[in-house]
C-alpha cells in the first residue's frame, strides 16, 4: 500500500489521463472503472485489475489495504479524479479485454452507427445482454466503450458483450449479406415496415443510429430491411435506448422465463 499525496502523482495523472481521452486508453491498452460493484463484477470475470486507488474513508478501506498495487489518497484529492457524485471511494485501473467479436451465421447482432452518448452506449449494452444479445458491432464515430460513463451506465454489461469494431458500414453489411444474415435497419422512411408487422428470424443483425440523426439515408438503402416502432403521433421519436430496449423484445420473441 501506498500513500499519495499530491495531484501531481504521476498515478493520478494516468488515471485522468486514460478517464478523458480515448487515445491514451488505446496507446496504453488500460481503463479505468469505478466502484465497489464493478470490481466484484470484474473479480467474477477472472479479471486482475492494475491498480487500484482507495478514498482513505471508505469503508471497504480493511478488505483492501493487503492486497497488492494499491494507492491511498485523502478525500480531496480521490474527489478531484473520480467522475461520480457519491463515490463509494474505489478508482480501479484494468487492462483492456481482448473479447473481439468474429461474425458467425447463426448468431444474432446489433449494429451501433455513430452512437454519440456514453451512457446511451452502456445503456444500449445492458439492454442488449438483457435481451440474450451479446454481439455487438461498433462503427468508427461512435463513442468508446471503455469510456468511464459507458461502463458504469453498462452496470458492467460492457464485459459481457462481444464487439467487432468497423470503420465502415457498407463493408459490415456486405459481410453480413454473405453469411446470409437479413439486416434490419431502424427508420422512419415511408417504405419502413412496423416491428410489430415483421417476422424476425433466428438470425438477424439490428442498425441503430445515432441519437439525434439515425442511420444516414445513403446507409439506409444498404439494409435489407427498415423498420419502425409505431408510436403515437404526439412524440416524434424514442430516446434510443428505449428504442433498442422494444425492439429487442420484439424481434427475439420475449422468450426469457422468471
Amino acid at each position: 500500500m501506498e500513500i499519495i499525496t499530491s495531484k501531481n502523482n504521476n498515478t493520478i495523472k494516468l488515471v485522468t489521463k486514460l478517464i478523458n481521452n480515448k487515445k491514451d486508453r488505446d496507446e496504453k491498452g488500460l481503463f479505468i472503472c469505478e466502484t465497489y460493484r464493478v470490481f466484484k463484477q470484474l473479480e467474477n470475470l477472472n479479471l486482475e485489475y492494475v491498480f487500484i486507488i482507495l478514498n482513505k474513508n471508505t469503508k471497504y478501506f480493511n478488505e483492501f489495504k493487503n492486497k497488492k498495487n494499491i494507492y491511498v489518497v485523502d478525500e480531496k484529492i480521490f474527489n478531484s479524479i473520480s467522475v461520480l457524485k457519491s463515490s463509494d471511494g474505489i478508482i480501479l485501473c484494468y487492462k483492456k479485454i481482448k473479447n473481439e467479436l468474429k461474425l458467425e451465421k447463426k448468431d444474432k447482432y446489433i449494429i451501433l452507427d455513430k452512437i454519440q452518448n456514453p451512457k446511451n452506449l452502456g445503456n444500449i449494452c445492458r439492454t442488449a445482454c438483457a435481451f440474450g444479445i451479446t454481439n455487438l458491432i461498433i462503427i468508427n464515430g461512435s463513442v468508446d466503450i471503455y469510456n468511464i460513463e459507458t461502463i458504469r451506465s453498462s452496470m458492467g454489461s460492457v464485459f459481457n458483450v462481444k464487439i467487432y469494431y468497423s470503420t465502415n458500414l457498407k463493408i459490415v453489411l456486405e459481410k453480413l449479406d454473405n453469411l446470409q444474415i437479413p439486416t434490419y435497419a431502424t427508420s422512419l422512411t415511408r417504405n419502413a415496415k412496423s416491428i410489430l408487422e415483421t417476422k424476425f428470424p433466428s438470425s438477424f443483425a439490428i442498425g441503430f443510429g445515432n441519437e439525434g440523426n439515425g442511420i444516414d439515408k445513403n446507409d439506409l438503402v444498404r439494409f435489407k430491411n427498415n423498420i419502425f416502432i409505431p408510436i403515437s403521433s404526439n412524440v416524434d421519436s424514442l430516446n434510443i435506448n428505449n428504442a433498442v430496449a422494444i425492439t429487442l423484445f420484439v424481434a427475439t420473441n420475449c422468450n426469457f422465463t422468471i
